[in-house]
């Protein structure tokens, strides 16, 4: 049940933009379509809790299917703020966890050989074997099995439904190599991360009674960035939406999908809006960014969009910064000039985040940074901490709430008992388990209250006292205890490479922390001040983007996710006569907005 005040308030706040309120109290299948800045996951939270509050009854529930584990637990802290939990009943996750939670562990042992009894998730090592095993028997030739994997990858997210003669039709070698893979998988009783949702699309059309099964449960199923989670997403949103009877309400943005190369595809949310049982809505205000920023961000996608500025918002900045020299002049002009120039207008280095296209340009900034002794907040696929590991976001959030979170239950103890117990049980246990698990955990947490330790002290206490003993009684499928360990050998303290405790658990006020970012792990944030590293030609867009206009178009619209992100300034930085081509049409647009 939602927290009512709460819910109310949140109501009253949205009666301001006539389109967020008519979409939070929208009860037909609607599809939100919400810019960057356009309070998209207050809409989408605020539909949620007004949903349970007003139209289910309990055991019913809802469910809320997002991109990634970070997007999950950001819903899942604004929620509780609504009273809402995910608790045992609401399903707040990703499309693998729902297969996975949802679908496959609960109604899979009713079907004869749908998945291995007792089944476990593969490693990349056993995916990797199985991959060559399985080109031996199809091609049997010198050729790179990882090579012709990655086509293979592509057909297999692709073509969902396989009772369809394009199955066998588009390219028959692959789908026997496809075919062959998921075969050396079963003999280990093993699936793997894309056959979470294919399995359980499977389960879904062959099985009307488990469809009917989830419709019993969750009546309505939110979407969050729908444009990010491609085909397989879309073909079991038609088998429950619109082939069932479970209602729809999907949020997300064309012009902010950047991953292509994942499967994801603007094209099917734009389908659903041409669908005539669908409500769709477009928010129009962009309330994060300066007048300047929101006029010439379009320029960044060389097409027009008609967003609008909330009332009296600033005005922004934006800087255009040529750099005679390299990449590593570029980097070194940010830490030794434009750096101390922001600092001078009164922005501290927490309020700044310095994005770039890939982690390697990441590490020339870090290179920069580390002879100039700043410190920094790393996001990207070279960051400390994997925010795709639910392990991972399990530590780092016991690490926020012992440097202070607890004061303020930010996060709160509830959320990380939830996250044990799916981390050790999965959704399944019994009340003396979680009282076990729960008095474990809080003794950890007691105790680091009370110790001053770094990073690495702090981390092999924790695998010692907690995750070596979960690991004995763990009945999850899917398993990371190594995460724990690649986290000790990265802040070795022989390395020079171990931090306080605070600076690992994110508490930037007033460190002094940047914070870095790839352009794509920036999507969904905001900061004051934001710097873009590296806008050359041949780095955005890159040789791979220019080979197709679909290419060239994402890669566009990678760009726009980064020139969206600040609130009052924006620095562009790139080697002089050698700068991006997409800068030409945003440079036009700041000058037609001045």
């Amino acid at each position: 049940m939602s927290n009512y005040f709460s819910l109310q308030q949140s109501l009253n706040e949205l009666k301001k933009n006539k389109e967020q309120y008519e979409a939070v109290n929208c009860k037909t299948h609607c599809v939100v379509l919400a810019g960057p800045g356009s309070g998209k996951t207050k809409t989408l939270t605020t539909a949620i809790a007004r949903v349970l509050h007003e139209e289910i009854i309990a055991p019913r529930a809802v469910a809320c299917i997002t991109y990634n584990n970070e997007c999950a637990t950001e819903l899942e802290t604004r929620l509780s703020k609504l009273g809402v939990s995910s608790g045992d009943l609401n399903f707040i996750g990703t499309v693998h966890s729902f297969a996975l939670t949802q679908i496959i562990i609960p109604y899979a042992r009713c079907i004869k050989d749908m998945v291995p009894h007792g089944f476990k998730v593969a490693s990349g090592a056993e995916c990797d074997a199985a991959v060559e095993s399985a080109y031996k028997v199809v091609y049997n030739d010198s050729g790179d099995p990882h090579q012709q994997w990655k086509f293979a990858k592509e057909k297999r997210n692709r073509d969902v439904d396989r009772s369809l003669a394009s199955w066998k039709g588009q390219n028959e070698e692959l789908a026997e190599f496809i075919e062959v893979y998921e075969l050396e998988l079963r003999k280990d009783g093993l699936i793997d991360f894309d056959d979470m949702p294919l399995i359980a699309f499977r389960m879904i059309k062959e099985n009307t009674w488990i469809r009917e099964a989830l419709e019993a449960r969750f009546p309505v199923l939110f979407v969050d960035e729908y444009q990010d989670l491609g085909h397989v997403l879309h073909e079991l949103v038609q088998l429950l939406c619109f082939n069932g009877s479970i209602r729809l309400f999907a949020v997300g943005d064309a012009d902010q999908s950047i991953y292509g190369f994942t499967g994801a595809n603007p094209e099917l949310l734009e389908s659903l809006t041409k669908k005539k049982d669908v409500q769709t809505i477009q928010l129009k205000y962009n309330y994060r960014s300066g007048t300047k920023i929101i006029k010439a961000s379009s320029g960044a996608l060389n097409e027009k969009r008609e967003y609008l500025s909330a009332d009296g918002a600033p005005e922004g900045e934006i800087i255009f910064n040529p750099v005679n020299g390299s990449l590593e002049a570029q980097a070194k002009f940010i830490t030794g000039k434009l750096l101390p120039e922001l600092n001078s207008k009164g922005f501290g280095n927490e309020q700044i985040a310095i994005l770039y296209r890939a982690a390697w340009l990441g590490d020339k900034i870090v290179e920069a940074l580390e002879q100039e002794k700043l410190i920094y907040y790393r996001t990207d696929t070279n960051a400390l901490v994997k925010r795709s590991s639910k392990l991972a976001c399990f530590i780092e959030d016991c690490a926020k709430w012992v440097t202070g979170g607890w004061k303020l239950a930010e996060p709160s103890f509830g959320r990380l008992v939830r996250q044990a117990l799916s981390i050790v049980y999965g959704k399944h246990y019994t009340q003396s388990e979680e009282q076990s698990l729960t008095l474990s955990l809080i003794q950890f947490l007691q105790k680091s209250i009370t110790l001053q330790e770094t990073t690495n002290e702090w981390l092999s206490r924790l695998n010692k006292e907690l995750l070596i003993p979960w690991t004995t009684i763990c009945r999850n499928s899917l398993q990371e205890w190594h995460t724990c360990s690649e986290l000790m050998q990265r802040t070795s303290s022989v390395e020079n490479k171990d931090m306080s405790l605070n600076l690992f658990a994110g508490k930037t006020e007033g460190s002094g922390r940047l914070n870095l970012s790839t352009f794509h792990s920036s999507k969904g944030r905001e900061f004051d001040v934001v710097i873009i590293f590296g806008i050359n030609n041949g780095i955005i867009p890159n040789k791979w983007d220019s080979k197709t206009p679909k290419a060239l178009q994402e890669a566009r619209r990678l760009f726009y996710v980064a020139v969206t992100r600040p609130r009052k300034i924006l620095c562009l930085v790139y080697e002089d006569g050698n700068h991006s081509e997409f800068l030409v049409e945003f440079y036009k647009r700041t000058k037609d907005s001045n």
